[in-house]
């Protein structure tokens, strides 16, 4: 009987040896792994940094690019609305004459300098097509800016009949930038109050004798809940 707990002992003590073995093995791989995923986060960690300087760089890429375009459209009008071949193949002269005669001619101290004018993209097919846009290149920033504003002080505008529309000619991005704000506009008209943007997509807002800058629609949004 002493012989055969002897032997129970003995395979108990190397079942506990084997025991020890496997634990202290499991023990060496948890620990591998422990230090390879600390290794995974640090490089994880570097990559997250990479790509955020990365995004940094490209959006003060994009918005220079941005800005670069704009200064390029600085002087320049777009017009809408005016019908096919009414420039007949001079559209500089013709805006020439063209812009003094739709916004009143003692408007202006003296002849208007356009630069160049040409309209966008091919030319429509069918005679119901809607008329491209014409860019037009004023020489003075001044006269352009006095052109902006006569077209808002005098809409709408009509021009042999049709209805014709003038807007500063921006990049894609700051207008879709504006668009933004095109309800909150709507209801500050619908409340009497006068708007318009600051460069390149900051709303200004006047109130009686009060002038409030807003640099997005959610708290333009947050200001009309004030007027009422």
């Amino acid at each position: 009987m002493s012989k055969t707990m002897n032997d129970r002992f003995d395979l108990l003590e190397a079942s506990l040896a084997s025991t020890q073995v496997a634990l202290a093995c499991l023990g060496d791989r948890i620990k591998e792994v422990e230090n390879a995923t600390a290794d995974y986060d640090r490089r994880l960690s570097l990559v997250e940094q990479k790509f955020a300087k990365v995004q940094s760089e490209n959006k003060a890429l994009r918005e220079k690019v941005i800005d670069l375009e704009a200064r390029s459209r600085r002087q320049n009008i777009k017009i809408v609305g005016l019908p096919e071949k009414i420039e007949n193949g001079r559209p500089t002269e013709f805006l020439t004459k063209f812009i003094p005669d739709l916004l009143g001619a003692s408007n202006f101290s003296k002849p208007l300098e356009v630069d160049r004018g040409h309209r966008l993209g091919r030319q429509p097919s069918g005679e119901d097509a809607r008329p491209r846009v014409m860019i037009a290149r004023i020489h003075h920033f001044q006269t352009k800016e006095k052109i902006l504003q006569l077209a808002r002080q005098q809409f709408p505008l009509r021009y042999q009949g049709r209805p014709i529309h003038i807007f500063p000619d921006l990049p894609a991005e700051i207008m879709k930038q504006r668009q933004a704000f095109n309800d909150v506009r709507k209801h500050l008209r619908e409340a009497g109050v006068r708007s318009g943007f600051i460069y390149p997509a900051r709303l200004r807002v006047t109130h009686g004798t009060t002038d409030k800058v807003f640099s997005s629609p959610e708290e333009t949004e947050v200001y009309i809940g004030t007027l009422s």
